[in-house]
């Protein structure tokens, strides 16, 4: 334990039990879905001083109080199936996980919508929407394990996001326990949009109102393409036909698929396209644009036998993972017209070893989702050289017209090439008033500067220890 006596105090006499520091509790909130180099270490104090597992919004409340009180950073935190660090400490501080704030679930058919707590896992929730004949819009691909909180906290997007839009687009109402302990509830999206994204840095959200939709079929159409130039093309149209879901997958990634799964899918670019359909004219319509922009995407019909299949296991591949002993995660957004180049590059770094899937995100881009898998435990030092390279990698896509999915601590400086410039002014100004202290998790929408060279910022040290590697 080496929270100060004094703040440890404190948060004991107003949370009580809620208020835990054992070692192994610690340890484990100490990551999130990627672990950290121990080697990054010297630069980032990530195992937290302890861990605050509020049951209600007073208790959060509480919390920020005394984090104010006593200057301890404050780290809102759900599932952590993030890679991008946002719910690991940078400067050590205290976890608040709002896991265990729990309120009801009120659906509105008419309305089209659903009042929920954020510690909600989608596919709980989708799961009871069903039952009722209604279904969420948009779901990430970590669909089993991922919280509505964290999705909200990284801006994004998912399975449905190409007829739908991202986590701001879901948004009818937010309530949110901002950093100075005010309770507001946000239902005006230029106010909503500066909680979305901003990785718990504005507040812990404690309640959200979603949209719903009729539970309307899905059909699917599968296609492949033997060059990331042609699956670029092929996107460009496949696009216009008003898909519900793109699934893009690279031939590594296919590979490791055909292999944990049975499947025999061709070593090629695979593309999975998924539509709503009420009826059967619709669906024919369906069948006859994709075959239609098959043709001139220049792409290769895949046989129906696969599609449904490949459907069923869409949100198992992150299963994959266990079947190695370390991996290394990132992400990433593209655009569609000008990622070609990016995409051929990608096919030939890490020694051909690194999978990707994709998910068209609009008409116009996609976001795509990086893996490397090891049979073995890196060492330190490799994983921190490789981390690098990844890094390295993802930052080259601004070449492209790319930028990072989310900001958290690895992209932290680049909210405003995910956001724009202005939004980020309105976040600096906003961040400014309610939090004067930076105690709600700092570090990870504005880049922090090092510990041990105050001069210089994190960002800054990741981009020239990455471009010194090679």
């Amino acid at each position: 334990m080496t929270l100060r006596k004094k703040a440890r105090t404190k948060f004991v006499k107003y949370l009580g039990k809620q208020f835990r520091d054992d070692k192994t509790l610690l340890q484990v909130y100490s990551r999130d879905m990627a672990e950290l180099p121990s080697t990054t270490k010297i630069l980032i104090k990530n195992i937290p001083d302890g861990i605050i597992l509020p049951r209600n919004i007073e208790e959060v409340q509480q919390a920020y109080k005394v984090a104010n009180e006593t200057k301890v950073p404050l780290i809102p935190r759900s599932a952590g199936t993030s890679g991008f660090g946002g719910s690991v400490p940078y400067k050590k501080g205290v976890i608040l996980d709002g896991k265990g704030i729990e309120s009801e679930i009120i659906v509105e058919p008419f309305d089209q919508s659903v009042l929920v707590s954020p510690s909600m896992v989608f596919s709980e929730l989708q799961r009871y929407l069903k039952m009722q004949g209604v279904s969420l819009c948009v779901f990430p691909s970590s669909y089993y394990s991922a919280t509505l909180g964290g999705f909200i906290g990284h801006g994004g997007y998912g399975v449905g996001s190409a007829q739908y839009g991202g986590a701001l687009d879901q948004i009818l109402a937010i309530e949110v326990v901002l950093p100075n302990g005010e309770l507001v509830n946000y239902t005006e999206r230029e106010d909503i949009e500066l909680i979305v994204g901003s990785n718990g840095t504005l507040g812990l959200i404690t309640k959200v109102q979603l949209k719903i939709k009729f539970d309307i079929p899905l059909k699917h159409r599968g296609c492949t393409f033997d060059s990331p130039k042609e699956l670029v093309e092929g996107l460009k149209v496949l696009s216009g036909i008003n898909p519900y879901s793109i699934w893009i997958l690279n031939p590594k990634h296919v590979s490791e698929m055909n292999d944990t799964f049975g499947f025999t899918l061709p070593n090629r670019y695979v593309v999975l396209i998924s539509k709503e359909v009420s009826y059967e004219e619709e669906e024919s319509e369906f069948h006859a644009s994709f075959n239609q922009a098959i043709r001139d995407g220049g792409g290769q019909i895949l046989d129906k036998r696969y599609t449904d299949k490949i459907w069923d296991i869409r949100y198992k591949t992150f299963t994959m993972i266990k079947e190695y002993q370390d991996f290394l995660v990132s992400e990433l957004i593209l655009p569609i017209e000008t990622s070609g180049k990016y995409l051929q590059k990608l096919a030939s770094q890490f020694n051909g070893q690194l999978h990707f899937e994709g998910e068209v995100i609009n008409d116009s881009h996609f976001s795509l989702l990086l893996f490397l898998y090891f049979d073995e435990k890196l060492t330190p030092l490799k994983k921190t050289i490789i981390n690098l390279k990844l890094y390295k990698t993802v930052m080259k896509g601004k070449k492209s017209g790319g930028f990072p999915y989310s900001t958290g601590l690895w992209f932290a400086g680049y909210y405003s090439k995910i956001f724009g410039k202005e939004q980020y002014k309105r976040y600096r100004e906003f961040k400014k008033k309610v939090d004067p202290k930076n105690i709600s998790n700092p570090g990870k929408v504005v880049s922090p500067k090092l510990r041990i060279f105050p001069l210089i910022t994190f960002k800054f040290a990741l981009k020239i220890a990455s471009w010194l590697i090679r």
